[in-house]
């Protein structure tokens, strides 16, 4: 059997693959199993645990909870299975005070070997980054981070602390070097893998060996209102009690959402 491991990256298509995959469900079944962040709940909150503090105990958690979340699969299903969670990266960078994607490829390496484990060594593993050119993904994450915290920082002192989990190639090539044989790491970027009828779904079902072609084309996900990030940092660095700045930042992105950019 074929696997797809998608581990994110954040902000780089997951969210319109993972949705597309749902959308597109009645149609894949028959082909594919799908597993998503909400299928590895505990596996999920581990590995952001591990990016926050990197230790032999918090790894061996991690480990614990995605055998736990794979044990109820049929090993003997035929289907093809793709699993996507950009947590399985840890936590996105500026949350939690992690700056980097470092633990990702040790999180790999423990899921690959999981996977492995259960589905033996006749499974075709592939570990599947998607990526994204620097600036437009500091751009994307630094808006995120507006939204999901008080970050008072401005975008040039945000992208100077950042920009190293920019460094999408560099996490890709020691994953590679972690795994080694046990699975193949690809990666494509979503300026390339976005662009088509299906998005990155498209270029996942190819790398599983499975047909796109009957199904629908999707939209894209995730819209970023183009002037909302300087209305939200001053909501975060007003002095709003945290309940009415969290009101107040939904009124923003109503107020925006007609007038979204497709983003990732």
């Amino acid at each position: 059997m074929r696997i797809l491991l998608h581990p994110g990256f954040h902000k780089t298509g997951t969210s319109s693959l993972q949705r597309g995959a749902l959308a597109r469900a009645h149609d894949l079944d028959p082909h594919l199993r799908v597993l998503l962040t909400p299928g590895i709940p505990g596996a999920a909150r581990a590995a952001r645990r591990y990016s926050a503090q990197r230790s032999a105990r918090t790894m061996a958690r991690f480990s614990d909870e995605f055998a736990a979340a794979i044990r109820q699969l049929d090993a003997h299903d035929p289907r093809a299975l793709m699993i996507s969670s950009e947590d399985l990266g840890g936590h996105l960078p500026g949350l939690r005070d992690v700056t980097t994607y470092l633990a990702a490829p040790a999180l790999v390496h423990a899921a690959v070997a999981v996977l492995r484990a259960r589905f033996g060594a006749r499974a075709e593993i592939t570990v599947w980054f998607t990526t994204r050119a620097a600036a437009p993904w500091l751009q994307s994450l630094y808006w995120q981070n507006l939204r999901a915290q008080r970050l008072t920082d401005d975008f040039e002192t945000f992208r100077a602390c950042l920009a190293p989990a920019a460094d999408h190639a560099r996490i890709v090539g020691e994953t590679r070097d972690m795994v080694g044989s046990e699975a193949e790491v690809q990666s494509c970027d979503i300026e390339t893998c976005g662009a088509t009828p299906l998005g990155p779904l498209g270029a996942a079902l190819d790398l599983l060996g499975l047909s796109g072609d009957h199904l629908a084309p999707l939209p894209r996900h995730n819209l970023q209102p183009e002037d909302a990030a300087s209305e939200l940092l001053a909501l975060n660095r007003s002095a709003l009690a945290d309940n009415a700045l969290a009101e107040a930042k939904r009124a923003v992105l109503r107020k925006y959402r007609r007038t979204s950019v497709p983003e990732d």
